[in-house]
């Protein structure tokens, strides 16, 4: 029916329905511009940005891939220019590209820069490209303009208001040097933003030749349309989903001067219209830099709600629709300045995971048990001796994921706040930076949380830094409580880094300021395992047997764990005595129960 269905039926439906595919398939193209032209790895290499197209209210028509993240956020991208405009007192015109990184306003952190096109045809503004990209400096007291010891957000860089970056299709200069004299790495910056203004043009250009083929009442009326899809498809959706109330709550270790840990909640209330999320029991915003403006924290909402209902769908605005929060004006997740918000990822993703937690057991064909959660990020600011600039490597890392009903854990995907991100080819990473890599596997030290079926395995990468000298930077979450288990599967393991000089382990944690590197020394990246799902002693033995052949257990955690014994000769399974001792482990156990094992910090 939604196919017959038109905004506007004085406009033919095909033409309407052409257009609409055009505009999704238009983002996608704004998103391969962008890598296609990148200056930084973490743009063409791991695809840390999000394009998206709105109508000229800043509504969202379609996004690409990227960051799910960003997906909330780009609507205030552009809703957030044009009410600048006006406050401002900009002028308007066709062909203007205008930059921010207001966190406030714009959403995530400030390395996280926002740019914004205006569609004009005919003198009218009829929709707006937007673009949103991690770069990898930005200013501020730390290499990279992140770290875990921001108490406000003038030491985290350059905040940028809404600003003119190109003026009627030319730079504007003085907006441009104060970004790059801002930044340690200013070449890589300003290519990047350069990347990202070359997208929005190909939006604006595409946009304006759909309107000179099937005209402007065609493409705004797709675009209402495209919403009213959005609205009908939420409607029917939302009464698919269980209906009630749901709590969850999970820690985060406190930070330096703190009494105790960090303790997160969500209420959430589903009904056969509304997605309704109550975050108001949580901390005020803390002298820290975990906090989440309030996009950022509606992003993460919108990314779990689309995974409950439909991750496949044409994501817009009207989709949205039945989300409501409530979350208090300077609160941690809905933070005001002089917030610091540069380690934002450590409070957004927990939104996304306590929503996920408190639903995951109503929802088993959709929601797996916890995984590993962090963006899992470091921050090597060093002199490369072999052109003596100064770099910066930041990237996401991947992780364990937690098992699902009826399947073991993803191993090293990238967390769900990352999404389309992919991890650095060992040779890009070697090609652009002064490192060498000497491991990346999988994290089998740290392990994964047991089950019926078992979490997924978490990554373990080492670099042997090759400069003279550097620093090296980390915040990270999960480093203390671990993902959960569900229906008596396991918790996970924790994320944590090593630094490791001269072969001993100088620091092991999840959160480090500017340590200074030695040429020689080794940074050790450990993601966590997934949790599980089910009793471990209900695993098919013949999964246990598979595990162990290719070496991810080994026959003293498969006879511990699930009470399988292996003839490591034979690699043939026990049967007769792993039947006995499973019902003998069951009846000393008792009922198989979900065990928290924090991480001694």
């Amino acid at each position: 029916m939604i196919e017959k269905r038109c905004y506007n039926l004085s406009i033919d439906p095909i033409s309407i329905r052409i257009v609409k595919n055009a505009l999704d398939y238009i983002s996608e193209e704004m998103f391969w511009t962008a890598i296609r032209t990148a200056k930084s790895s973490i743009l063409y290499e791991t695809y840390d940005f999000a394009p998206a197209l709105t109508d000229e209210k800043g509504d969202l028509i379609s996004i690409g891939l990227g960051v799910p993240a960003f997906l909330g956020t780009m609507p205030y991208v552009a809703k957030n220019m044009m009410s600048d405009i006006d406050e401002f007192d900009l002028e308007l015109k066709p062909r203007d590209i205008f930059v921010s990184n207001d966190p406030y306003k714009v959403g995530t952190h400030m390395n996280d820069i926002a740019l914004s096109m205006p569609i004009f045809y005919d003198d009218e503004v009829i929709s707006i490209s937007t673009i949103k990209a991690h770069v990898n400096d930005v200013g501020g007291m730390n290499p990279g303009s992140w770290g875990p010891n921001a108490e406000e957000i003038y030491q985290e860089g350059v905040r940028i208001p809404t600003s003119h970056f190109y003026e009627e299709g030319k730079l504007n200069r003085e907006v441009a040097n104060i970004i790059k004299h801002n930044s340690r790495v200013p070449d890589y910056v300003y290519g990047d933003l350069e990347a990202l203004a070359a997208s929005l043009r190909y939006a604006y250009n595409r946009i304006n030749d759909l309107c000179d083929k099937y005209g402007v009442e065609t493409i705004t009326a797709a675009m209402k349309d495209r919403i009213e899809d959005g609205k009908v498809m939420a409607k029917e959706n939302i009464k698919k989903l269980p209906k009630g109330k749901f709590h969850s709550e999970q820690k985060i270790l406190k930070y330096e001067g703190m009494e105790e840990d960090i303790t997160l909640r969500a209420d959430v209330e589903i009904t056969d219209e509304k997605f309704k999320v109550d975050l108001t029991d949580n901390p005020d915003q803390l002298e820290a830099p975990i906090n989440t403006a309030y996009s950022g924290t509606f992003a993460s909402v919108a990314t779990i709600f689309t995974a409950c209902t439909d991750p496949h769908i044409n994501l817009n605005q009207g989709y949205l629709e039945p989300i409501e929060i409530d979350v208090p004006k300077g609160s941690i997740l809905n933070a005001v300045p002089p917030a610091p918000v540069s380690c934002y990822w450590e409070t957004m993703i927990y939104v996304f995971d306590l929503i996920w937690k408190s639903l995951a057991s109503e929802l088993p064909d959709k929601l797996t048990a916890g995984h590993f959660v962090s963006v899992v990020a470091e921050n090597i600011g060093m002199i490369d001796p072999r052109d003596n600039k100064y770099k910066i490597l930041v990237e996401p890392n991947p992780g364990g994921w937690g098992a699902g009903i009826d399947k073991d854990g993803e191993s090293c995907l990238v967390s769900a706040g990352d999404g389309e991100t992919f991890i650095h080819p060992v040779e890009v990473l070697e090609r652009e930076y002064p490192i060498r890599v000497e491991c990346m596997r999988y994290n089998l030290e740290d392990g994964i949380g047991h089950g019926k079926f078992r979490g997924g395995f978490g990554m373990r990468k080492d670099y042997r830094i090759l400069a003279d000298k550097g620093s090296f930077t980390t915040s990270i979450n999960r480093i203390k409580y671990p993902p959960w288990g569900i229906e008596g599967g396991e918790y996970g393991s924790c994320n944590h880094m090593t630094i490791i000089r001269d072969g001993e382990e100088i620091w092991d944690g999840g959160r480090m300021l500017n340590f200074s590197l030695k040429k020689g020394d080794i940074i050790s990246i450990r993601s966590g395992g997934g949790g599980g799902w089910g009793d471990p002693l209900e695993r098919d033995p013949k999964m246990v047997l598979k595990d162990y052949k290719n070496g991810l257990v080994n026959a003293e955690t498969a006879r511990e764990k699930y009470g399988v014994i292996i003839d490591e000769e034979k690699l043939e399974i026990d049967r007769e005595s792993s039947e006995e001792l499973r019902k003998e482990m069951k009846e000393k156990r008792g009922p198989a129960k979900t065990i928290l094992k924090v991480r001694d910090i």
